[in-house]
């Protein structure tokens, strides 16, 4: 089973781009983790695209890679690349509608698609379609407004992000008293709360969910923006199944959600509120597999070839800390 891994951001969809050194660094955990993930599953080869200007000698061994240059027809380079493969697992940023179009390109051929539907995709890239779905489900989110075209003092600390954004780029802190315009595009508007920044990891399929596990994010405030240093994967235990509710929640909230997927929450005083769905795979995964025993992209080829989740894990596992520290320069 060959199954094509493309990782936008290091994969050639930005060549002719400078790098995003903050996208870049969690693109290429992520990458290297599935990669290794899947030469353990037997029967899988991966094969990837690869931005020319970075590093080969530190991926896994057995990948196939086609580089990927500024001269070239990278749309014939993709289309071809899925021709060769029996499943395509996208990451990509939601950002622009980059990961719905290439949902959506999988989609229009045979070949088996490792992640969120595309129509999944647009209603979880949206910040705020994503937070009316959830409270449509009486489920507790942070307040999400769209922000108006004109200038507007924030009555408090309100935090100002593209509605389409991905981790923490283009989101700002606004403090209270102070004027903000939103830039080009869609913006929404959250006010800054306090608490935890948490995650969870889990597993869809068609209205349920397996938590796979609970994540502390280490985001810094950086002036009027935010900068997510790393993570600790399976930081926090579920012993009365809070976490796994919460993801079930979101599950039937979001039914056509599959795969993997992410799950941002601030946990409060008064009890943890979901901040956004990230429907693709998210830097907690880089460790799960260490964190956790299980291999979640063994878990999902079988999803793929059963339909069914896995039964839940019973064993205690081991937080590993996640740092993002891969500069690129180019």
């Amino acid at each position: 089973m060959n199954v094509l891994v493309f990782e936008f951001i290091t994969g050639g969809g930005l060549r002719h781009e400078s790098l995003p050194p903050g996208l870049a660094a969690e693109g290429e955990l992520m990458l290297r983790a599935l990669l290794q993930d899947l030469l353990e599953v037997p029967g899988v080869r991966p094969l990837i695209l690869r931005d020319d200007r970075l590093d080969w000698e530190h991926l896994p061994c057995g990948v196939m890679v086609t580089p990927v240059a500024a001269a070239d027809d990278f749309d014939r380079i993709w289309r071809d690349a899925i021709a060769r493969s029996d499943a395509v697992w996208p990451i990509a940023p939601e950002t622009g509608g980059v990961l719905e179009r290439l949902c959506r390109q999988v989609e229009h051929t045979a070949t088996a698609l490792l992640t969120s539907p595309a129509h999944a995709v647009a209603v979880a890239a949206s910040k705020l379609a994503t937070t009316q779905a959830l409270e449509r489900h009486h489920l507790a989110v942070v307040p999400t407004r769209l922000c108006m075209a004109r200038p507007e003092p924030a009555p408090d600390a309100m935090v100002i992000k593209p509605d389409d954004g991905a981790g923490c780029e283009g989101a700002r802190l606004v403090r209270a008293g102070r004027e903000f315009t939103p830039g080009p595009g869609r913006w929404v508007i959250q006010p800054m709360l306090e608490g935890d920044s948490l995650s969870l990891s889990a597993l869809f399929s068609h209205g349920r969910a397996r938590l796979l596990s609970c994540n502390r994010q280490h985001v810094d405030n950086t002036g009027d923006g935010f900068v997510l240093r790393g993570c600790t994967v399976d930081a926090l235990d579920d012993p009365d199944g809070l976490w796994q509710t919460l993801a079930s929640g979101v599950a039937a909230a979001l039914p056509e959600l599959w795969g993997y997927a992410g799950v941002d929450l601030i946990r409060t005083a008064d009890g943890p509120v979901i901040l956004e769905v990230n429907p693709r795979l998210t830097t907690s995964y880089a460790g799960l597999k260490a964190a956790t025993g299980e291999n979640p992209a063994a878990m999902t080829i079988e999803l793929l070839r059963t339909g069914r989740l896995p039964a839940p894990r019973t064993r205690k596992g081991t937080p590993v800390v996640l740092k993002l520290e891969h500069p690129y320069a180019h």
